[in-house]
């Protein structure tokens, strides 16, 4: 007799600006797979910001967290462009719904770094986010394992001609530099 496992692929979905991406968020993907918190993690770069934020343009984002998730060499971790694919403003509910409907047999997880957690309340309708899915803010900062990195900092430092390679992995900052990002 052949058995099936019952238990749903768990995966996580890690959205951002990822503007430029940085070792903080690669910390926060082997932090949750090492944990066994998910099976597996899709980064998913927003295509148009919700809070009208202006952000590189995207496909220069999106390669940006294929260097820099890819680096990780797991194949737990993908990159996804759903959200240009959905277009317009990004907005993680309608995401959500897409991706249910599309991988109705995963199970999804929204997964956000603890800086995020106090702007929730912002987030076009949190609630029913939080009824659609688990919400996993990951901590950062201090008292955690995962560094306290903002891309806004990093952005300010290059603009000022400081130095940031410490902050993001090193096809990263060659892409950036290649491309005068954020100078």
């Amino acid at each position: 007799m052949i058995f099936k496992s019952s238990k749903r692929k768990r995966v996580g979905l890690f959205g951002g600006s990822f503007d430029p991406p940085h070792l903080g968020h690669l910390s926060i993907c082997t932090w949750l797979l090492e944990r066994n918190v998910v099976d597996e993690i899709w980064v998913i770069p927003c295509f148009e910001h919700p809070f009208g934020k202006k952000l590189t343009e995207f496909k220069l984002r999106y390669q940006m967290c294929l260097f820099a998730f890819n680096s990780l060499g797991n194949h737990h971790i993908k990159v996804s462009d759903i959200e240009r694919e959905l277009g317009g403003t990004s907005r993680t509910l309608r995401t959500i719904r897409h991706l249910q409907a599309t991988y109705p047999e995963v199970q999804f997880q929204l997964i956000a770094g603890s800086d995020n957690e106090a702007a929730s309340s912002r987030w076009h309708q949190f609630d029913i986010i939080k009824e659609l899915v688990p919400v996993v803010f990951v901590p950062r900062g201090e008292d955690s394992e995962i560094p306290n990195i903002a891309s806004t900092d990093i952005r300010q430092r290059i603009s000022k001609n400081q130095k940031f390679r410490d902050l993001v992995n090193t096809e990263v900052a060659v892409y950036i530099i290649t491309n005068g990002l954020y100078s």
